[in-house]
């Protein structure tokens, strides 16, 4: 037999059995009861075990069964795919047992609207009980106890909560009621999920086309990294045109001619109009840009400041150098606002996800080895410094374990190819304090290998 461990009083009628993968072999019932508590009373935890093995030992994966439907959902939400416990390569794996599967109430559940607030329990089960067995019937009542218009009814089997449908949907309207009767099955956990998702991705649309100019960064607070990505991105355009400038005026093409080209490009993106006018406009020169990034930080606007500065200068008395150093200021200024910014208007679950703990890689192609990097930043201070090239899934930075000091280098992960790149083109010889970056893509295992 399997090891468990299991109280007396009976769990309710309709309370999951779910399978939980990914644990520790070390861990007991009583490790695996602390990990469940916090979503709700736990009935009973039975470990898998291989008892062929002397004395058995865990396969690593249990089962449990809260008191209460909602108490599993609720660790199935929170636990599945996203934490991964302390000596894990994998998050954990929780799903209802395959004898759950058969005859899920949530399969044989119907939602009943449109009825007339005359009628209680009895009269809605007398209504519907042709139709078959009804475990549950449940009137939805207002905080005065008066009846809602709508029920729930559970009935036995999924077959006769189907038929129910067929025969009752819009076949009559009842007292009071403005239009006629709805019986359609009832929203399951994923369907509520879904429509909260959709709730908040209209919310955050809302929320971007708000923010009409730069300086309006403050309505941008609640949004995900999703759309303060497109954000990021046209710092970074704006940030990589002022580099492009530099073969352009060694050719005699003038600063504000290559801007106004950059902008054109950023327009024919659609990144103009996406930002809700803010960078509206085709003639956009270089000296008009400290104009339109003048609301968003007094910093950057210092720095485009002498960068125009130092561009007039150097024209003037024909030096390249000049322009040069002037160029990589503002592009430095510009780096050191995006990466010091937008982390504010991320969540900190976003921060402490993607740095720190275990080494998360992304696909071929989006993993970046940093070298050089002070000896005073963490993960947090890589993870802020390349997240405006893109989605970050993880930053780390390694530690001698004897002196628990910096090694001065460390991995960065992004979601695609694309965004490494972008970081490797920006920050690769990225200059702080005394130190230079060097940025390159991490070796795959089949680089190393001979053919």
């Amino acid at each position: 037999m399997n090891g468990s461990m299991e109280n007396l009083d009976t769990p309710d009628h309709d309370s999951i059995k779910m399978f939980v993968g990914q644990i520790p072999r070390s861990w007991t019932e009583t490790e695996l009861k602390e990990l469940f508590e916090p979503y709700g009373a736990v009935h009973q935890i039975n470990i898998l075990r291989d008892r062929t093995a002397t004395p058995p030992q865990s396969k690593g994966c249990c089962f449990v069964t809260f008191y209460t439907r909602k108490a599993a959902l609720e660790a199935q939400n929170a636990l599945h795919n996203i934490k991964t416990l302390t000596g894990m390569h994998h998050p954990i794996q929780m799903k209802p047992a395959d004898s759950e599967k058969t005859n899920a109430v949530e399969d044989r559940k119907l939602f009943i609207g449109m009825v007339t607030k005359k009628y209680g329990e009895n009269e809605v089960r007398m209504m519907f009980s042709a139709f078959g067995q009804i475990e549950e019937c449940r009137i939805l009542r207002g905080p005065d106890g008066l009846s809602r218009g709508c029920a729930f009814i559970t009935f036995s089997t999924r077959a006769q909560a189907a038929n129910a449908i067929k025969t009752m949907h819009h076949s009559q309207t009842m007292e009071g009621c403005s239009s006629p009767m709805v019986c359609k099955f009832a929203d399951t956990q994923r369907d509520k999920e879904q429509r909260r998702l959709q709730q908040q991705m209209a919310q955050q649309m809302q929320q971007l086309n708000s923010a009409s100019t730069w300086g309006n960064l403050a309505g941008l607070g609640g949004l995900t990294p999703q759309y303060l990505a497109c954000t990021c991105f046209v710092f970074n355009c704006l940030a990589c045109s002022i580099y492009s400038t530099i073969p352009h005026l060694s050719a005699g093409q003038t600063a504000g001619s290559s801007a106004g080209a950059a902008m054109n490009t950023l327009a024919s993106l659609g990144l103009t109009q996406g930002l809700g006018g803010g960078l509206t406009g085709t003639s956009m020169g270089l000296n008009n840009l400290n104009a339109l990034t003048g609301g968003v930080s007094g910093e950057y606007s210092n720095r485009m400041a002498a960068m125009n500065g130092g561009l007039g200068a150097s024209m003037a008395n024909g030096s390249g150098a000049s322009s040069m150093d002037a160029l990589t200021q503002a592009y430095s200024g510009m780096q050191q606002y995006t990466a010091s910014a937008l982390p504010s208007l991320y969540s900190q679950s976003l921060l402490q996800g993607a740095a720190g703990g275990s080494q998360k890689e992304g696909p071929e192609g989006a993993n970046l080895f940093i070298y050089h990097l002070p000896q005073e930043f963490g993960d947090q201070d890589v993870l802020q410094m390349f997240m405006p090239f893109g989605s970050v899934v993880s930053a780390k930075v390694f530690i001698d374990k004897q002196t628990n000091l910096s090694k001065c280098f460390g991995f960065v992960s992004y979601d695609n190819p694309v965004s490494a790149q972008a970081a490797i083109q920006a920050m690769n010889g990225f200059q702080i304090g005394m130190k230079r970056l060097k940025v390159q893509l991490k070796r795959s295992k089949n680089d190393s290998k001979p053919y």
